[in-house]
């Protein structure tokens, strides 16, 4: 399983459960530890140096796509649903991700 992505589905799950500021701060800190830096540094780890560029580079492509397609198609879901049944279904898809 990959240690990250729990992380974030439960920063998801938390953000759809928990009211305001409270949810809102557990949220982010779950999200930015499942992927920030800890997901960068893992890859680094696991790639040989001579494809460290390449693997940066994809890492940060696919990240960018997800930065700007992710608020769409939460917004096009929320729209439809609630806020809260976006996000509780985005932390099931992580979560499922995650094996």
């Amino acid at each position: 399983m990959k240690p990250t992505l729990p992380l974030c589905a439960a920063g998801f799950a938390a953000a759809a459960t928990i009211p305001g500021l409270a949810g809102t701060l557990t949220a982010a800190v779950l999200i930015g530890a499942g992927s920030g830096a800890v997901t960068l540094l893992a890859l680094a780890k696991a790639t040989p140096a001579e494809r460290t560029g390449q693997t940066m580079g994809s890492a940060e492509a696919g990240r960018e796509l997800g930065d700007a397609g992710g608020p769409l198609i939460t917004g096009a879901v929320a729209a439809v649903a609630s806020l809260p049944a976006d996000l509780l279904a985005l932390a099931l898809v992580i979560a499922l991700t995650a094996w």
